[in-house]
């Protein structure tokens, strides 16, 4: 459970920025769907939801087709909305990414450090 305890230490680390990622996250989406929702006809997105529907499963890439833009400038906001969720998609990556890296290259000095730790505890030390 060594490479577990090391797993969840960069998952601890790379939490400390995720809370920021997820709020622009949900600003993006809130922001496209409300454009999404004046540009695009009733009869086509009918309430502020179905937007917000559609520029979630724009960004996410999941891209089920039951919600499509008819307008052009309905396609060139869900165009913008694809571009920049790649590129905002990168960043989480590259964090998770970079502390796994950080993890990795201590992990002789954490997994001594919790070895220690768990052998001074079953002595009776706290």
């Amino acid at each position: 459970f060594e490479d577990f305890h090391l797993l969840m230490t960069a998952f601890s680390l790379a939490l400390e920025a995720l809370p920021v990622l997820l709020f622009m996250l949900l600003a993006i989406t809130l922001y496209s769907a409300a454009l999404l929702f004046m540009a695009e006809p009733r009869s086509n997105i009918d309430s502020m939801p179905t937007a917000a529907w559609l520029s979630i499963v724009t960004m996410t890439t999941v891209g089920y087709g039951d919600v499509t833009p008819e307008t052009t400038i309905g396609t060139l906001i869900i165009s913008g909305v694809m571009v920049a969720s790649v590129l905002f998609m990168a960043m989480p990556l590259g964090i998770i990414g970079s502390t796994f890296n950080e993890v990795w290259n201590d992990r002789d000095r954490m997994l001594l450090f919790h070895r220690t730790k768990d052998q001074l505890r079953e002595w009776g030390y706290t």
